[in-house]
């Protein structure tokens, strides 16, 4: 018997058909919720008030154009970005809106005052969702808030007041002013100049008004506030006009007062010039003849020094020097002519040598005086030049102060001049803005006026209720596609049948967590529905194979309690028949079983597989007072498809076989190995046990693809949990 083919579990295309098909099968639940939100919509706008907006263009400065002719303060302004913001906050300032309040008796209005609206009773139910949302999100008042008392002492009386400076200034129209705020929008269209003003109301000639009256009372703000800064610019003009005038009048005086002083020293002036020019000429020539003398005797006292007076005076010039020299000449060339004729001890030679001699005694004196003479005559130089210098320094130290007076007057008149220049230019300032004065204008202008508009700017009535039958359709059809595609989970027989192609057993009753099978066991003694299901379900698996069935693989998808309690039942059930029936701890993952009965975890089911001793010795029965017998198991890593396939388990199987009618194993779960079943003949029976409203299509699909790889017999489910 080959068990049925389990439906794909690729994911299939999603088609413009199924599409259809699903819209026609939820077609009901699509157009209730189209009507759904078009009534809530049409509900919602039946019972807002309508509002309507108006709104005006005003220009804003001569757009950077204005002739520069006066100080910024009263001058056309040159707009930016930043001054556009500034003018905007302007606009919405309380001081203008306080006067629209007032010229429109918007205090006096219950749209713009509420205190004089009629009292409303609050709907119930939409005073219940407002409070279970504050509940909900954390925001009720606490008993906390009902306590706090405020402290005003002298300490805080500053700080108190400087807190509410805002509501001092508004008075008695602050909340109108804030409700005409919100409903006034001023914005700056594109990159121009161009502000768009538009106001809201329930009223359409309301809107208009509040629109004109903004830029009306912008305009003369703007024009009250050029004025105001005009007049406290002219006093301050004024001021500093007649200091300016007081300033000049001194610096003037003053350059006249020291120009009188050196102008009576004029003639000095000229004089002190003359004689600098002329000692500056007389203490140059005497620098130059000072070191000229210096040199000349530097030079003699050096060659007399080394050479001696004949050389020193062949570069001094004397007629003494020059009679010497001479005389010296004669008495040599006389000693020449004597040697030629007379011995060198005569008389006549020892007398010109003693002549001279003299001579040249006589050259080194005058040598001496003559380089005694140069000392003298530089000593007498040097006097002179350091007179010429002193008197000169004088001369200087006259000049100097007469250039520092003269520095002093050129100082004192540019002083002067920087004042009168000032004087007029604020004089010239002072007569333009006593005239800007008289004419109060101002930089914006009304380009457009608003008028009432004709149909209220919200709700759009229309464009909401096609939007929300729109909506609704959609939210619909998103509903029926959810519902039609969404993952189902099995919980009847008939559902689960018809999606696997596989019979349903039966089904056991919603168990409590029961661990222990003593407790399970006493249930069914003690609940005669839950006992006569348990037998219920055992017959049907007997009477659906047709044959009579040696062994039972009771699995799941996952490992649970529920299969495990599927095969206490099955045995407990076979046992009530009066069937030999062995309870087999087959999962070797978690041994639910051997703990749920108390079994001998050392002698079990898994150590007569690794033992080498015979099956018969091995295998350590445990017999219930149920009836049936039970083998447990240990806890062990080992892959489950290896030990049920090996021959060891095949061996053990066929024996329990012979020796009891029927063997049910609490298989391991098919997550844990799909092929663990590998090797049971067609007398095998596995039965797949589920949770009701647990398992889904495409997870069933996924466990019969594992069922199919398997070589049972046959197969069926069992649904746990059911009501």
């Amino acid at each position: 018997m080959r068990l049925p083919k389990a439906a794909t579990s690729a994911p299939k295309m999603l088609e413009f058909s199924d599409v259809i098909r699903a819209l026609r099968h939820r077609i009901a639940l699509v157009l209730a919720t189209g009507v759904l939100c078009l009534g809530g919509a049409v509900y919602y706008l039946s019972s807002i008030t309508p509002t309507y907006s108006s709104g005006g263009q005003l220009l804003l400065g001569g757009q950077g154009l204005s002739e520069q002719n006066s100080f910024d303060l009263v001058e056309a302004q040159v707009l930016s970005n930043a001054v556009i913001e500034g003018e905007i906050a302007i606009m919405r300032s309380n001081e203008i809106l306080i006067n629209v309040v007032q010229k429109l008796n918007l205090d006096e209005d219950p749209e713009f005052n509420p205190s004089l609206r009629e009292k409303q009773v609050p709907n119930p139910v939409v005073t219940w969702l407002k409070d279970t949302a504050k509940t909900i999100l954390g925001r009720g008042e606490s008993a906390a808030d009902d306590e706090v008392v405020v402290v005003e002492t002298a300490s805080n009386t500053a700080v108190l007041e400087a807190a509410s400076l805002n509501e001092q200034t508004l008075g008695e129209y602050g909340t109108s002013v804030g409700i005409l705020r919100k409903g006034l929008s001023i914005r700056q269209q594109g990159t121009s100049f161009l502000m768009a003003v538009q106001a809201t109301s329930e009223s359409p000639q309301k809107a208009a008004a509040i629109s004109n009256t903004v830029m009306t009372e912008y305009i003369r703000v703007l024009a009250d506030k050029r004025f105001q800064t005009a007049s406290r610019f002219t006093g301050w003009l004024e001021g500093r006009v007649e200091e300016l005038a007081s300033n000049l009048e001194e610096s003037e005086r003053a350059v006249l007062e020291l120009r009188s002083v050196m102008e009576a020293d004029a003639d000095n002036g000229a004089r002190l010039d003359q004689q600098m020019q002329e000692f500056t000429t007389k203490l140059v020539n005497a620098r130059a003849e000072l070191a000229q003398a210096e040199a000349q005797v530097r030079r003699a006292t050096l060659v007399n020094e080394q050479d001696g007076p004949l050389a020193t005076a062949n570069i001094l010039s004397n007629d003494a020097i020059f009679e010497f020299r001479r005389a010296l000449v004669d008495l040599r060339r006389e000693e020449a002519e004597a040697s030629l004729s007379f011995s060198d001890e005569s008389a006549r030679m020892d007398s010109i040598r003693r002549a001279i001699s003299k001579t040249e005694a006589e050259l080194a004196n005058e040598v001496e005086n003559l380089i005694l003479q140069l000392n003298n005559r530089v000593e007498t130089l040097r006097l002179n030049v350091r007179t010429l210098e002193t008197s000169l320094r004088s001369f200087e130290g006259l000049n100097l102060e007469r250039s520092r007076q003269l520095i002093e007057m050129n100082q004192l008149q540019r002083v002067a001049d920087i004042n009168r220049r000032v004087y007029e230019d604020f004089l010239g300032r002072y007569r333009e803005i006593s005239e800007f004065q008289e004419i109060p204008i101002s930089d914006a202008k009304i380009i457009r006026y608003a008028s009432p508009p004709s149909s209220p700017s919200h709700p759009r009535k229309k464009v909401a209720a096609i939007l929300a039958l729109v909506g609704g359709l959609s939210l619909g059809a998103a509903l029926a596609f959810m519902l039609e595609w969404r993952p189902r989970r099995l919980s009847e027989p008939r559902q689960v049948s018809r999606a696997t192609g596989l019979p349903v057993f039966g089904n056991t009753p919603r168990l409590k967590k029961i661990r222990s099978a003593e407790k399970l066991v006493a249930q069914l003694s003690n609940d005669e529905a839950f006992a006569q299901a348990a037998l219920k379900l055992a017959d049907n698996i007997n009477l659906h194979s047709e044959r009579s069935l040696r062994s039972l693989f009771v699995t799941s998808y996952d490992a649970n309690q529920s299969r495990t309690n599927t095969a206490i039942l099955l045995a407990w059930a076979n046992a009530q028949r009066g069937r030999k029936c062995v309870l087999v701890d087959g999962d070797f993952r978690t041994a639910q079983l051997t703990d749920s009965f108390g079994l001998n975890e050392q002698a079990n089911f898994l150590s007569a597989i690794h033992s080498d001793k015979p099956l018969s010795e091995c295998l350590v029965v445990t017999d219930t007072a149920d009836g049936f017998d039970c083998i447990g198991a240990e806890v062990s890593a080992a892959d489950p498809s290896v030990l049920y396939s090996s021959e060891r388990m095949q061996d053990m199987i066929a024996l329990l076989r012979k020796v009891y009618d029927v063997v049910i194993i609490d298989a391991p779960s098919l997550e844990d190995s799909s092929n663990s079943f590998a090797g049971l003949n067609s007398r095998d029976l596995g039965i797949f046990t589920i949770e009701t409203n647990k398992m889904t299509r495409d997870g069933m699909n996924r466990s019969l693809n594992m069922l199919r790889d398997m070589d049972l017999g046959g197969a069926g489910i069992v649904l746990n949990g059911a009501k």
